[in-house]
């Protein structure tokens, strides 16, 4: 076996996907290791329907383990430090060195960042938290569902939106939306701005439509029992709280000196490349300008670091190899956005093109619905 050893920090879908093209096209010509505190892969893009009890844990998770039949060496360790001077990466347990280094770590959350938000809020970030969501979603008989964003970016930018849309058609299929109101807040100022502001008004009018009452332009400041406030003084009551948690680049690469003023690691948007040598960066991590988009940086969201992460990968085996030539991510991504009865709407577009995105959006329909559940078997199976 060559010498060459490639680190890939994060079992998510940037890690999944790096390690899986990185095995197949360099085989014995270099050790690839997966670094993933968690023994399973887990699927977000399945938690609104785990919310609604349409999943269940074990349906939206894989075991990493399977990925040693394809020769990826799983490590399932705690990342403690990244140290780019020494290329190594230390974990709770050893040290691991490398050539190249993969960081996909994704986001973290820091509820405790606004008072009373980890005792009184709900979210679907994580599969525990999705599963205590459902409990509560199940329990619930009448009063004010407040769905918001407590801060940005945050990952996947239609997903509270999906949840709000959903649960108030899991709600009339209950029989108790009379008995229900149903409040959307954010600091944004409009429906996923990152797509403009064309398509977010057609998401707004799909939020009225439903009878959700939609508030732009509120950050959140505090939590308390049933009261939400917000920092120009406006308040809100509720019964039943969703707030999506704010998120944070994980501690190992702040205190590495990867990240810039915007807290997230900088990379060529088309190489993913970092300033350090042999060093890339894909998903939610990143921090990616967009001069000419609607919002100042790419949203994070799965379908990025997939892209993002083919492309590093592809990359590293041509250098390691020196066959082929080196490819650039082209910006392109998109989302469903489900509604209920069966239906979602579908984003697609080009995120980075000039002089503005191309971005496409189409309303809601069975269709795209068949498509999500499509695009979910094929996650589940493509990569194990």
């Amino acid at each position: 076996m060559s010498g060459n050893q490639i680190l890939i920090l994060g079992g998510g879908v940037g890690g999944l996907v790096a390690s899986n093209v990185l095995a197949e096209r360099l085989g014995d010509r270099a050790k690839v290791t997966l670094v993933e505190r968690k023994d399973k892969f887990q699927f977000p893009p399945s938690y609104p329907w785990l919310m609604l009890g349409m999943r269940g844990p074990e349906q939206v998770q894989r075991d990493l383990s399977v990925l040693r039949r394809k020769g990826i060496r799983v490590a399932n360790e705690e990342i403690v430090s990244i140290d780019v001077g020494k290329r190594s990466v230390g974990t709770k347990s050893g040290e691991f060195s490398y050539d190249y280094l993969v960081v996909s770590l994704g986001a973290e959350y820091a509820p405790h960042t606004i008072p009373g938000l980890l005792e009184h809020a709900h979210h679907i970030y994580d599969l525990e938290s999705a599963t205590r969501f459902k409990d509560a979603v199940e329990k619930f008989r009448g009063g004010t569902i407040a769905i918001g964003i407590s801060r940005t970016p945050f990952k996947c930018p239609a997903a509270p939106y999906e949840v709000a849309l959903l649960l108030e058609d899991y709600y009339t299929k209950k029989g108790l939306r009379d008995k229900l109101k149903f409040e959307f807040f954010t600091p944004e100022p409009g429906p996923v701005p990152a797509v403009g502001p064309d398509i977010g008004n057609k998401v707004l009018e799909v939020l009225r439509s439903r009878g959700i009452n939609y508030h732009p332009k509120l950050r959140l400041k505090e939590i308390r029992q049933n009261d939400l406030s917000f920092e120009g003084g406006e308040t809100m009551r509720f019964d039943l709280l969703f707030c999506v948690p704010p998120h944070v680049a994980p501690p190992p690469v702040v205190k590495a000196g990867l990240t810039n003023e915007t807290g997230w690691i900088p990379v060529n948007p088309r190489t993913m490349e970092t300033s350090h040598e042999g060093v890339y960066a894909v998903g939610d991590v990143t921090s990616i300008p967009t001069p000419s988009g609607y919002v100042p940086f790419l949203p994070k969201a799965g379908v990025f670091a997939h892209g993002q992460a083919e492309v590093a990968a592809r990359n590293i085996a041509t250098k390691i190899t020196g066959r082929g030539k080196a490819t650039t991510w082209d910006g392109k991504g998109s989302c469903f956005l489900e509604v209920g009865g069966g239906q979602s709407a579908f984003v697609k577009g080009n995120f980075l093109s000039e002089p503005r995105p191309e971005i496409e959006f189409h309303m809601p329909g069975r269709v795209w619905h068949a498509q999500k559940v499509i695009f979910e078997k094929y996650w589940m199976r493509h990569w194990f």
